[in-house]
């Protein structure tokens, strides 16, 4: 995988400083995290060792599936932690995000590939266009810039840099990991935005069993189109 270069590159001091700093202090985040607690979501938890494990396979299923740069993926489905790792390897792909709850609320958009966050269910819920044939994985290099979408009361929020403002900002404790518990839902702009920066600090996101969206402003630095 050209991202686990990519992090084997970082360990040797080479330059990557052409990659996008959100997904380049993410993969390192993840990577040296160890046994400390990632999520915490109903009965289970993942430690950062584990959620590194399956964000490789959650991009190695999205590879097969023929997710390519440029490509638009929806993500539907619950509030767990899969929805938050499924972002980033699409992204790490090369592909834009656009969150939604179910299909029927991403409205105008025509996402090339609709997949479900749903850890019990299955992952690719719906595929716009055939698939054309596995991607050169040669061809595909960490993007420069990363983007998600969000379908929030009837209109397109967009974040960008915001992404890469947070990862420049936030830097783990060593000796100190916070428990943040996540009220807003990892599909609206303020709960994705607060769980990718507890990430990058190295802390615990802890997923309230329920959220709601009502009512809840969009975030400086995000754009509506």
């Amino acid at each position: 995988m050209i991202w686990v270069g990519h992090l084997i590159q970082r360990r040797r001091g080479e330059n990557v400083s052409e990659a996008s700093t959100f997904l380049t202090r993410m993969l390192d985040v993840l990577c040296d995290g160890g046994g400390r607690i990632a999520f915490a979501h109903d009965s289970r938890s993942m430690t950062y060792r584990e959620t590194f494990e399956r964000l490789r396979r959650l991009h190695g299923m999205l590879q097969a599936e023929g997710i390519a740069p440029g490509q638009l993926v929806a993500i539907i489905g619950g509030n767990a932690p899969e929805r938050i790792l499924l972002q980033i390897a699409a992204q790490l792909r090369g592909a834009r995000v656009v969150h939604a709850g179910s299909p029927d609320a991403l409205g105008d958009l025509r996402p090339d590939h609709i997949i479900s966050a749903d850890p019990e269910g299955p992952l690719l819920s719906a595929r716009t266009d055939p698939l054309t044939g596995a991607v050169d994985e040669v061809d595909i290099a960490l993007p420069r810039s990363v983007e998600a979408l969000f379908t929030t009361d009837g209109e397109v929020v967009s974040l960008g840099e915001t992404y890469e403002q947070l990862a420049r900002e936030s830097r783990p404790d060593p000796g100190r990991a916070e428990r943040v518990l996540l009220i807003a839902p990892m599909s609206h702009p303020i709960g994705n935005r607060i769980a990718c920066k507890t990430l990058l600090a190295g802390d615990t996101v802890v997923i309230h069993e329920r959220t709601a969206e009502e009512a809840m402003p969009v975030p400086q630095g995000a754009t509506r189109t």
